[in-house]
Formats: structure tokens, sequence, C-alpha cells
């Protein structure tokens, strides 16, 4: 399994090739915005299992921290403040690490089966949101405790979502019912 990386732009790109099972692909990729070294990437096997890798140092070398998610990650957010906290949204749920991957915990979130989007408020990053085929979920503790933020939503399927700090927006991609934004 490999990643591409670029360091100027996109001008040119260098492979960064991570040890996982023979086949996988990588799905998901963010780094911690407050240290571009620190990368998580998600992937699935050929049997479509999650995986999960961490990079200290920008892509030179990869600690696997495959977790307790069965099904593959269909978006990953880091932490701005502590890059040791990231969340994979997977169809199993949100997972989150609060210490780099060493360890997972399956956020309770009702309806949680098809996580699909994950994004963080840069600005206060207690705040989190996650989003599915029920709809869209806001965390005020750093993913403790999710409540519904769905109301409004005509189609709740969320299939993206961003969180714009300077307009304290949210916005939420659907399947089939356009872009919504959420004052927050």
């Amino acid at each position: 399994m490999g990643v591409m990386l670029s360091t100027n732009a996109g001008t040119s790109w260098t492979s960064s090739r991570i040890s996982a099972p023979a086949g996988s692909e990588a799905t998901v990729a963010a780094f911690a915005p407050g240290d571009s070294k620190i990368l998580y990437v998600g992937g699935r096997s050929p049997s479509y299992s999650g995986l999960a890798f961490r990079s200290g140092n920008g892509g030179a070398a990869w600690t696997d921290v495959t977790g307790g998610f069965k099904s593959p990650p269909n978006a990953v957010a880091v932490d701005p403040q502590d890059p040791d906290i990231a969340y994979f949204a997977c169809n199993d749920g949100l997972w989150r690490t609060a210490n780099g991957g060493s360890s997972w915990t399956k956020c309770a979130i009702q309806n949680d089966w098809g996580m699909q989007a994950v994004s963080i408020n840069p600005n206060n990053p207690q705040q989190v949101f996650a989003g599915n085929s029920y709809g869209a979920y806001c965390s005020q503790n750093r993913g403790l405790t999710w409540a519904d933020i769905s109301a409004g939503l005509t189609v709740p399927y969320v299939t993206g979502l961003l969180f714009n700090p300077s307009n304290k927006t949210l916005y939420a991609a659907t399947s089939g019912g356009g872009l919504w934004k959420r004052a927050m």
C-alpha cells in the first residue's frame, strides 16, 4: 500500500510505501494541522477489513495503528491542537484515538452505522462533527458525547462535512439532497 506525498504543492511527488497486506488500498489520509509531519492514513485490506497507519516523520516511516474498527475508513480528521487525537469515520461507526492510535474507542452516536464524514472546528477542537445516512451529529467535548443536529435536512444522507471557522458554519454534502449549511 502506498501514499503519494508532495512538499511543493503538487509540482513533484514521491511515493511512501506502507507495510500492509498485499492488495491493500489507501482510502483516506489527513495530516495534523499543527504538525504536518504527523500523518494518518486509512485503508482496506483485500478482505475489506479496515486499516490505519500513522507517521510521525512526514511519511518516511509508518506504524500500524489499526484499531477495533472492522470496516475501512471513509473519512479521517486530526485534532488541530493535539495530533494524538484523531477520528476515523467507518461503516461500523466513528472511532476515536486519544493516544496516536495505540488504542481506539467507538464513539457513542445513536444510529452510528455507515459513518461517512467527520470534521473538527479548528478554533475549538472540542467541537467535532460526524455524518452518515441517518444525519449529522455534533460533540462539544472531543467526541465523548454526541447530539443529533439533523433537524432541517430534507435528505439526511450526509456524505461530507466541512466547518468554516470564519462564519461558524457547518456545511453538509448530502446524497441527492444538495449542500446544506447550519450556523453553529
